[in-house]
């Protein structure tokens, strides 16, 4: 698979990245769309001393995963969640609707 992969503060297209095999219970997603944010771009200029793929923000389709989802149009979510706080829950609905394509 492609994929924009950060290292020494480099950017290269790489082209020889395997395609992951999604554990049970995860999705394997077709990235269509990927963006860069200003996160990425810090990392870039030495933020931190980050090796991998960058462009966590995208939209893609469910290519592998539980057959209701198959096909369906999906966005990255960066937010993890504890799931247990009520602005954390109202927070999360809210996102998840604004996040419908």
């Amino acid at each position: 698979m492609q994929a924009l992969w950060l290292e020494n503060n480099q950017l290269q297209l790489r082209t020889d990245i395997p395609t992951p095999e999604p554990a049970p219970g995860e999705a394997l997603i077709r990235v269509l769309r990927a963006g860069i944010c200003n996160t990425d771009l810090e990392l870039i200029k030495g933020y931190y001393p980050y090796t991998g793929i960058i462009g966590h923000e995208f939209v893609g389709v469910v290519e592998q995963g539980a057959d209701h989802l198959i096909n369906q149009r999906v966005v990255g979510e960066i937010n993890a969640a504890c799931g247990y706080c009520r602005w954390e829950h109202i927070n999360f609905v809210r996102t998840k609707e604004l996040n419908r394509l």
